[in-house]
């Protein structure tokens, strides 16, 4: 038993020091309980310890997601990298439970899931490009009129105007662009969020505690 709450625990570095000790102690505490005392029969009971730590790591993230949407505690500045985390711990949560036959149901829902997310990508790379030629013109445009304007004044002059407005543009829509990023990419989070609960309920993960 201790072989496999050491091996558990190595792979949940990821948690704070405190997490991790709550995690090792009611697991510890469980298995006591349970009369388990060898390494198999934990594995029978909880699955392989990398099997149990991405589950815990994965309601762990789901916990501290839902609690900051709850508190509004979630900043906007590392709101994404915390959903994309997010989706990944719980991907990998239900693919390592999944046996082959088992993997069916999973694949479809996370390719139905996945769906939302590449639209959401393509759509952030095309606007990203789009902001990124529309930078780009009006620092051109912005040299090129202060050149242009020392040989054709009014030449320069529109040079200028068009450069600065391109810029202005850019500016002025950037909030935009970045609100309707990080909102996306929350939405496929909690997309997944629902998928991971919906599998718990159907028992995906085995009989866990």
């Amino acid at each position: 038993m201790h072989e496999y709450i050491d091996e558990l625990k190595s792979h949940l570095t990821e948690l704070t020091a405190e997490e991790q000790l709550d995690v090792i102690n009611f697991y510890t505490e469980y298995l006591a309980d349970a009369g388990i005392e060898t390494y198999a029969a934990a594995v029978d009971k909880l699955g392989t310890p990398v099997q149990l730590a991405r589950k815990v790591l994965a309601d762990y993230s789901i916990k501290a997601s839902q609690t900051m949407d709850d508190t509004g505690a979630q900043t906007q500045s590392k709101q994404p990298q915390r959903d994309v985390r997010t989706i990944w711990l719980i991907i990998l949560a239900i693919l390592s439970f999944a046996t082959p036959v088992g993997l069916i149901i999973p694949a479809i829902l996370i390719t139905i899931c996945v769906v939302p997310f590449s639209i959401i990508f393509s759509i952030v790379v095309t606007i990203a490009a789009f902001f990124l030629g529309l930078l780009l013109m009006g620092v051109i445009l912005i040299g090129a009129g202060g050149y242009i304007i020392f040989t054709s004044f009014w030449a320069g002059v529109l040079v200028l105007g068009i450069g600065f407005t391109a810029l202005g543009l850019f500016l002025l829509l950037l909030p935009i662009f970045h609100w309707l990023t990080v909102n996306g990419i929350h939405l496929v989070s909690q997309l997944f969020q629902k998928l991971y609960n919906f599998l718990n309920e159907k028992n995906h993960f085995g009989k866990r505690v």
